[in-house]
């Protein structure tokens, strides 16, 4: 049985999908059901349900409000993935959790790789990049997945707000200062899982982001184009819509890493978002 935490959010929805998909068991309990932070009742749920794996969905992901937030920030993103992965290694199962592009300071002018030093502005960065050392730290049979900008259905996403500007306004302003790729759940799935399939696996850190990159502002403007917005698109920077300069400029992730290993390339990041849009056609993950 594997079990999914988060079981709300967009990524674990899209696990779901999968598993059913290819019937494979699984649990996935929304945060009333299993609240991370609660350490004894994870503990009792994962030795009490015979879990074989742990897929941590969940994730304190509002950037500006972790600044105020931050006893709930890193409870959430470094002390329970601490505590799940301690979890894991009693019960000798494998560990897998998520991270951010927010753990690169985004003064590098290449795309970032796992060997990269972090140095995260904020403390959502902070946090995560915590929790990414307490997770190896504890279980070395731990898989760490680092993604960007991510999109999935049934989720709060940039395209979700992009779509309801495009209702609601004339005039739509985006930062041109923040620059990465945005990563559709579904790559972060099959790669995911085809990382825990393979035979020979390395356990650690690996990117996972789609092939290219662009500015908020660039995806925003191609949203748009593709929804037949007719109004004024406006470059704007971070600054112009929060007061807190804590978002890297550049956190484009090297994927190269995951495609060596399983010999495919990852989509664009456009036509990932052409098919979420439904205006394009299916794209496959393929072989190198």
């Amino acid at each position: 049985m594997i079990l999914i935490t988060g079981g709300a959010g967009q990524l674990a929805k899209e696990f779901q999908r999968f598993f059913k998909k290819n019937s494979i068991d699984f649990l996935a309990p929304n945060r009333l059901e299993l609240d991370i932070t609660d350490f004894d009742k994870v503990r009792d749920y994962i030795l009490n349900n015979d879990i074989e794996l742990v897929l941590n969905c969940a994730a304190y992901n509002l950037v500006e409000a972790a600044e105020e937030e931050k006893d709930s920030a890193y409870m959430i993103n470094a002390y329970a993935v601490e505590n799940l992965a301690k979890i894991c290694k009693e019960k000798r199962i494998e560990f897998v959790t998520y991270s951010t592009d927010f753990v690169f300071d985004g003064t590098k002018d290449s795309e970032y790789t796992e060997e990269d030093e972090i140095n995260p502005l904020s403390v959502y960065g902070r946090s995560k990049a915590l929790g990414e050392r307490l997770a190896l730290e504890e279980n070395k049979r731990t898989f760490i997945f680092r993604v960007s900008w991510v999109f999935g259905e049934e989720g709060k996403n940039f395209i979700e707000g992009v779509k309801t500007w495009a209702n609601t306004r004339e005039s739509i302003k985006i930062a041109t200062d923040q620059v990465s790729s945005p990563t559709s759940t579904r790559d972060i799935v099959d790669i995911t899982w085809k990382i825990l399939n393979l035979r020979d696996r390395d356990y650690g850190i690996y990117h996972i982001s789609g092939a290219g990159e662009t500015s908020r502002y660039e995806q925003g403007k191609y949203i748009l184009e593709k929804l037949g917005y007719t109004g004024k698109v406006l470059e704007g920077k971070c600054l112009d819509f929060t007061s807190y300069d804590i978002r890297p400029k550049y956190s484009k992730l090297s994927s190269k890493k995951v495609e060596n290993i399983l010999g495919i390339k990852i989509p664009s990041w456009c036509s990932r978002i052409d098919e979420y849009l439904k205006v394009g056609k299916t794209y496959l993950i393929t072989g190198a």
